[in-house]
């Protein structure tokens, strides 16, 4: 894990430039570039992946069920500051913003001075879930489950998988567990 000062607003954007001059981005070691032609495009995508942020009510319970519950990789942990987190619009003040490796996937989790309440757990309009496809449904809800991962059911089959289960991390978001049928996976 590394900790680092914010050096240019491209961060923001998930094409962090790392210090030290000949070390590739955290974003662009990751992600695959994109075909060549992007013309019809209106983003014009440099990855073909999307970061996802989460703004956490209580940050150190978010970061201990992402990193240490589901024991996803700790990538970045640095610094936004003020100037940078108000210029963009990203927050009303600097925060620190720890990024945790999913597959080609970051989450990012922002810690606020003066963070927002919890979201109730009612359907809302927003980010209602993110999806992690398993490998075995029922071994990771069992281990999950034995780490302290509470989960809302036991694991269910569904039309298009051969199993789903959703717990809820600290701030009410879905974390749902996809095990895709064996022709479907691959």
């Amino acid at each position: 894990m590394k900790r680092r000062e914010f050096i240019g607003g491209a961060a923001a954007l998930g094409l962090l430039q790392t210090q030290g001059g000949g070390e590739q981005s955290v974003a662009a070691a990751e992600a695959g570039p994109l075909p060549a032609d992007r013309d019809a495009d209106p983003l014009r995508l440099t990855l073909s992946r999307v970061d996802i942020a989460l703004v956490c009510s209580h940050f150190d319970e978010s970061l201990r069920f992402y990193h240490e519950l589901l024991g996803l990789e700790i990538a970045q942990d640095l610094r936004i500051p003020d100037e940078v987190a108000r210029g963009a619009e990203l927050a009303p003040r600097g925060f620190r913003h720890v990024r945790l490796r999913a597959g080609d996937t970051l989450i990012k989790l922002m810690d606020i001075a003066s963070p927002p309440a919890r979201r109730s757990h009612q359907f809302a309009a927003g980010v209602r879930w993110l999806t992690f496809f398993v490998k075995d449904v029922q071994k990771s809800y069992e281990q999950l489950q034995a780490k302290g991962v509470r989960f809302l059911t036991a694991p269910v089959a569904a039309p298009d998988a051969a199993g789903i289960v959703c717990a809820l991390d600290p701030d009410g978001v879905l974390i749902e567990l996809v095990q895709l049928h064996a022709s479907d996976a691959g």
